[in-house]
């Protein structure tokens, strides 16, 4: 649960009916463009539908082509083996294709002789043939959740590439096609700089500036230099803010620095411009919204692409993590509980958690016991969650909860789990261990009689300490400083330890001037004012300071009868010496 888990994004939300007008406004995208947007299906349907209603030489290699880039080779050589006898005499271009097949599937003896005989063919003067095959050893570079890879890492030959491309170069020194694989063969080449330089070249003969701006921005990407990323991006979409895959790019990219909200509404815009409607494609939105804390609009793009998402047990993950987090808990249960439903195989630690906040989140109970029953429910699920959690410290989560009902030793167990999964308690965490642990530092023997626990006493003053040092100003954790010290013995033992002095008299300091506060803690003032008196008594026996407390309180506690005791017990002894 690591989140993976951190540049710009305009354009706000983009809703179902905009997503539809936009796209019957958009052209349809052509086949290389769907290539390099890596929706290859409809690419494949695009130059299919061409071979079939123009047969010929280069449709047929087009067709092929399409499915070579997809990744299926044996389907590219069934098109290869149709256009065979339409090739030209000096242009064996199926043929080429057929043989890049066999060098694609690592068949080497086979794609060896055939490419040979297709440079013999064509007496290794064709630029088309030489680029074809130096193209196939760059193992076609493809776009991949926003980055670019080899589709075929294996047969990757960068020194074949750059040979055979400079060789199609020197017999096409204007065609634009062949220095964009030259730039892919030399990036391929850990030649980045060449590789820019080539893509520039290509650029100059006319390659369409989108596509060429978009590779060096994935160049710059694979480089790890983002800035320079993001600005050949936008350079792609000003030449062409119609160019769909830069937008997916800078989604992706914003993506990887968990930049989300940029990262959502570049998807969105991709959506938009490119018509793309595919379950993958309004899933990732989905996620991406999720993610920017955008929960309702993560809702949003579920239900209004539900017939199209309604295959994906993701979306009810989705929707029941967003709807746990915008408060609506039976949404959340509900949704949550189907996903796990429909694919228990692909349940995590995350599920839990946001199932069990749900839980919790629960109201309008007909009584406590249910109440109870359900939250029950929800701590089970929160601490099935927590030991897998590193980002988040679900223990604290269990703690406060047990704290507030007045579970005490499980608050404390909960909190000591938190330690032990190496979590830095906060300062509410310290209050509340401090605080469980004072309570629990009254313990009762089989007969009901009172025990102190001078241990829970001791680990509530550090914990308390701790808390102290985070808030200062914060007048109860001084003053359960006081009452750990004091309890932790027995009260004459506790007045000559003296261990409690500076918190009382720091606590009275806190709350003297404050009305409302003197009214809250009359109990502990006076408490605190007998400690304070007896200290001077007993242990530094100085009267004046005595005196002077006594005094004190009783203008703070006028009506307190403890102190008006000692006050008329002085007097009796004054007036008998």
């Amino acid at each position: 649960m690591k989140n993976k888990h951190p540049l710009l994004g305009p354009l706000a939300v983009v809703g179902l009916l905009v997503t539809i007008q936009a796209s019957a406004q958009t052209p349809a995208p052509d086949a290389p463009t769907l290539m390099n947007m890596g929706r290859f299906d409809e690419a494949k349907q695009k130059l299919r539908q061409d071979a079939q209603q123009n047969p010929g030489m280069q449709t047929y290699f087009n067709a092929g082509y399409g499915y070579l880039r997809a990744g299926q080779p044996d389907s590219a050589r069934i098109w290869f083996e149709k256009g065979v006898p339409s090739d030209e005499k000096r242009v064996p271009l199926n043929e080429t294709g057929i043989a890049i097949t066999h060098l694609v599937q690592n068949n080497t003896t086979e794609a060896s002789a055939k490419l040979a005989d297709v440079v013999k063919k064509s007496k290794g003067k064709n630029a088309d043939i030489l680029y074809r095959i130096g193209e196939a050893y760059t193992g076609y570079l493809t776009p991949d959740s926003g980055s670019i890879k080899p589709r075929y890492p294996r047969v990757v030959n960068a020194a074949s590439a750059i040979d055979y491309l400079n060789q199609a170069a020197e017999r096409d020194k204007k065609n634009a096609s062949v220095q964009l694989a030259l730039g892919d063969a030399h990036y391929l080449n850990k030649d980045a700089g060449t590789a820019v330089t080539r893509y520039e070249s290509a650029l100059e003969m006319g390659m369409d500036a989108s596509r060429v701006y978009q590779r060096i921005g994935d160049i710059y990407w694979q480089g790890r230099n983002l800035n320079l990323s993001v600005e050949n991006y936008k350079k792609a979409i000003e030449a062409n803010p119609r160019y769909a895959p830069a937008y997916r790019q800078l989604a992706e990219l914003y993506y990887l620095v968990n930049r989300y909200k940029e990262a959502a509404n570049y998807t969105d815009q991709y959506i938009r411009v490119s018509g793309d409607r595919r379950a993958d494609m309004l899933l990732r939105s989905a996620q991406f919204h999720f993610l920017a804390n955008n929960f309702q609009q993560a809702v949003n793009v579920i239900d209004s692409n539900r017939a199209v998402l309604a295959q994906n047990p993701i979306v009810y993950r989705i929707e029941g993590w967003a709807y746990s987090s915008l408060k609506q808990p039976q949404k959340a249960i509900e949704n949550i509980s189907t996903f796990l439903e429909k694919a228990p195989q692909k349940a995590m630690p995350d599920d839990y958690k946001y199932l069990g906040r749900a839980y919790l989140a629960q109201e309008g109970f007909a009584n406590d016991s249910l109440k109870a029953q359900n939250d029950s429910v929800g701590i089970a699920y929160l601490l099935k969650a927590a030991p897998a959690d590193t980002s988040e410290n679900l223990y604290s989560d269990v703690a406060k909860y047990y704290y507030r009902t007045k579970k005490h030793p499980q608050a404390v167990a909960a909190l000591d789990s938190a330690a032990k999964h190496g979590f830095k308690a906060d300062m509410q965490d310290l209050f509340r261990y401090g605080m469980s642990n004072y309570t629990l530092g009254f313990a009762r023997d089989s007969l009901g009689k009172l025990q102190r626990d001078t241990l829970r006493f001791a680990k509530a003053d550090s914990a308390l300490a701790l808390a102290q040092q985070g808030s200062p100003d914060y007048s109860p954790t001084v003053l359960y400083r006081a009452k750990a010290n004091y309890y932790a013995y027995t009260p004459e033992e506790a007045v000559r330890n003296g261990k409690a002095r500076p918190y009382f008299e720091q606590f009275i300091g806190m709350v003297a001037d404050k009305e409302e506060e003197r009214k809250r803690y009359q109990k502990d003032l006076a408490l605190a004012f007998k400690y304070l008196i007896s200290y001077h008594e007993l242990v530094t026996k100085d009267q004046t300071a005595r005196a002077d407390w006594l005094k004190r309180g009783l203008t703070l506690l006028p009506n307190n009868t403890d102190l008006a005791k000692i006050a008329t017990a002085d007097t009796d002894d004054s007036t008998d010496q």
